[in-house]
């Protein structure tokens, strides 16, 4: 039975009461108890009080997915702070947009990630972000200071419904925007999710889980994060995503379970299969994000016959929809995402705002408990992003008997003449080569029809793909005006940053290349 508390630092008290001395966390050689766990959390939500920060203030962090960063984003829940993580390969254009529109009161900050100098970045833009307290892991002033501060000992009072956590979608659409997620946004979405994985398993029980998104996406903080302290996991965080270190944890930690988006999945692959490394037992493997290809599936099932796949967004938290156990996984392929969580309605409307009868495609419209209010400081897209309590998703989909399917994205249709054409069903075919690893379509523009189909494609390693044979499949399965104009085969394509091919940034860079 999944508990339910108003507040995620709850759910950490909670399970720091069962057993203080059950690991928490896992971070390379460093393990961390959940009574460590509740200490640190405490300290450092009294330290934040110290320095002024007040309900609805912002805390901003430049961390990957660390000890150091759970205990910031618990300590928001606990004080009534908004949270607002920043992804730590962020350089100074992105940092000072983000946190010019946060106004952060205090920033948590990684001194360097690699080769990006974050510190040198926010003292160059400090005064531009509002001036504020900053805190660092490697110099002074030194978070873990702040971590000896007497600790919290009652929580700010609050709402479930005041918010928590700033979380900016992703650029795949223009102008991030600053999506506010609540309290019970988030705890609603990580609730329904941990009910589905668990039915899936077929058990009740805290489970090792592996947290390897960043804390930027939603994906990082609530479908991993959140869901592990309410199961009250022993949680494995990697700092940045690798498919050797991935493979590796889930062999070690025997964790049952792992999510990822479908090209996640193939860089998986591709990487087991070049160093000849056999894929760890898991008992379910949970996708996301875009439409399975039959390919695929194919190799997720030969992993684990066990999948499930969802729906949702940074402004559903996460997941707003789940496969359930008894659905046959060929309905993936055709677009199928599951049915809504409890409490979730999801309708499908035409560009007039009418509801569309089942199998007729449409917008995809999603009201519920884990969809946000808006976005922080951003009327004008809360206007166009909210309507009667719905997102408004910009994704293409259609209902039947009550089960979601997807089929793409408003703005990543492309239009050929009079012609609609889904860039999924010209990926799909030319995943079926086996040299093919990743595949992305795109309209570019053509002065007669408006647009026509360009594909790019991926080889797999040590692979060479012929584009006459890809172009040869297209032609023998597809349309003519769905058949691509011009294959061009890359050593990479622009990834989102949870992996997703990222259509429009490709569209982007070749149509500046051949200009």
């Amino acid at each position: 039975m999944v508990k339910e508390f108003d507040f995620l630092w709850e759910y950490l008290e909670y399970w720091a009461g069962v057993d203080r001395d059950y690991t928490a966390i896992k971070f390379g050689d460093k393990t961390i108890s959940y009574g460590e766990l509740k200490d640190s959390v405490d300290a450092l939500a009294s330290a934040f009080l110290s320095l002024g920060v007040e309900k609805g203030d912002r805390i901003a962090t430049v961390l990957p997915m660390s000890p150091e960063y759970v205990y910031t984003f618990l300590a928001c829940t606990k004080i009534g702070a908004i949270c607002v993580p920043m992804d730590v390969r962020y350089r100074i254009a992105e940092l000072r947009r983000f946190l010019g529109h946060a106004m952060p009161k205090v920033v948590v900050s990684i001194d360097i990630f690699q080769d990006n100098n974050v510190r040198a970045i926010l003292e160059e833009i400090k005064n531009e972000i509002g001036s504020p307290e900053m805190f660092f892991l490697n110099s002074e002033p030194s978070f873990y200071e702040l971590l000896e501060e007497k600790p919290l000992k009652k929580s700010v009072e609050q709402s479930p419904d005041d918010d928590i956590l700033i979380i900016f979608t992703g650029g795949t659409t223009g102008v991030p925007k600053a999506t506010l997620l609540s309290h019970r946004n988030v705890i609603s979405m990580a609730v329904g999710e941990l009910r589905s994985i668990l039915g899936y398993l077929g058990r009740e029980e805290r489970l090792n889980s592996l947290i390897h998104l960043p804390p930027s996406h939603v994906g990082g903080t609530t479908e991993l994060l959140a869901v592990g302290i309410i199961n009250g996991s022993k949680m494995i965080l990697i700092d940045h995503w690798r498919p050797d270190v991935v493979i590796k944890e889930l062999s070690d930690e025997r964790i049952p379970f792992f999510g990822a988006v479908p090209t996640m999945f193939a860089l998986v692959f591709s990487f087991a299969a070049q160093n000849k490394i056999p894929l760890p037992p898991v008992e379910m493997l949970v996708t996301a994000g875009e439409k399975l290809n039959p390919e695929m599936l194919r190799r997720m099932m030969d992993w684990c016959d066990k999948i499930g796949i969802g729906y949702g967004s940074t402004e559903t938290s996460g997941f707003a929809t789940f496969s359930r156990p008894e659905d046959d996984p060929d309905k993936f392929t055709e677009g199928y995402v599951g049915v809504p969580f409890e409490g979730v309605e999801v309708k499908i409307v035409n560009d007039s705002g009418e509801e569309l009868e089942d199998g007729e495609i449409g917008e995809i419209l999603v009201k519920g408990p884990m969809v946000s209010k808006g976005y922080f400081n951003q009327p004008e897209e809360t206007e166009k992003g909210f309507e009667d309590g719905y997102w408004v998703s910009g994704d293409l989909g259609y209902m039947k008997g009550g089960e979601l399917y997807i089929v793409g994205r408003k703005k990543e249709v492309i239009r050929v003449g009079s012609y609609t054409v889904l860039p999924s069903e010209v990926e799909e075919v030319a995943m079926k080569n086996p040299k093919v690893a990743i595949a992305a379509a795109f309209g570019a523009p053509h002065e007669v029809y408006g647009e026509v189909v360009w594909l790019a494609v991926v080889p797999k390693p040590g692979a060479e793909i012929d584009a006459e044979e890809i172009l040869g499949a297209c032609k023998r399965e597809l349309a003519d005006f769905k058949v691509p104009k011009k294959i061009l085969v890359r050593d990479s394509i622009p990834l989102t940053r949870l992996g997703k091919a990222d259509r429009i940034k490709l569209k982007e860079i070749i149509l500046q290349e051949i200009s």
